[in-house]
């Protein structure tokens, strides 16, 4: 029996990247397209996935990033923060200098489509694996949480956890200063792995579900571009060997 992707199992994926979809059409470093199709109870799936290319830096390298979120079922949350972020890259593209980024913004379509108590489909494993070996550079994974406050997992050497200490120290400073971040009052919780922990990111970044969803998305999209400005900046002072373009081929 042909499966196919039935409009009514897309709805909500639809919904949500529909603006997004758009700028692709208008933003000529922006590309979008389907990372995979999962089945599940007989029917077909799209994890939807979105490559931004910075503007190339006459002096550093490009960094090959990857940045997943949704991998539980119904949290369209971690979606949003990713959405966020294309948005204010297309708009201020040179934000983005230097950045090669793969962005699936939700990793499990069945369980936004269905809610979250439906299990993960097969594939996703495998997902990110592919994630993984095209993006040379590193994976940074955005999730919901019911944590009180937010939270960082970093597996990753020297360059990536300065970065994520003064993005942490830039947002502390912002949400101080009251430009609309969260309570000030906010602390964050980081947690460290070894290199060799088996987990499919580098950097965890985790945000409470019990903020405003607008507050939010703001808070955790700036804390990523002050993260890939400062990674940026190590670059440009301590080059390293371009990857290979077949690491970030769509």
């Amino acid at each position: 029996m042909k499966r196919i992707l039935e409009r009514h199992h897309r709805e909500t994926l639809r919904d949500l990247l529909l603006g997004y979809i758009e700028h692709c059409e208008i933003a000529p470093n922006l590309t979008g397209t389907l990372e995979r199709t999962l089945y599940h109870a007989g029917s077909k799936y799209a994890v939807p996935a979105f490559s931004f290319r910075g503007p190339i830096p006459p002096d550093g390298p490009t960094r090959f990033i990857g940045l997943v979120a949704g991998r539980h079922g119904g949290d369209r949350l971690s979606a949003e923060v990713t959405l966020q972020l294309i948005e204010r890259l297309v708009l201020q593209p040179n934000l983005g200098e230097g950045l090669w980024l793969r962005i699936l913004p939700v990793l499990d379509p069945v369980g936004l489509e269905r809610g979250g108590d439906v299990s993960p489909p097969g594939g996703i494993e495998e997902i990110d694996e592919a994630v993984r070996r095209r993006c040379g550079h590193g994976v940074i994974e955005i999730a919901a949480s019911d944590r009180a406050f937010p939270a960082i997992g970093l597996r990753a050497g020297p360059e990536w956890k300065e970065a994520a200490f003064t993005a942490i120290e830039s947002t502390d400073r912002l949400a101080s200063e009251g430009d609309g971040s969260p309570d000030p009052s906010y602390r964050f919780q980081i947690s460290e792995l070894p290199r060799s922990a088996r987990v499919p990111w580098n950097l965890y970044i985790a945000i409470p579900d019990s903020w405003n969803p607008s507050e939010a998305t703001h808070f955790a999209s700036q804390w990523l571009l002050v993260f890939f400005r400062h990674l940026q900046s190590q670059a440009n002072l301590h080059p390293q060997p371009a990857y290979r373009k077949e690491f970030v081929t769509v």
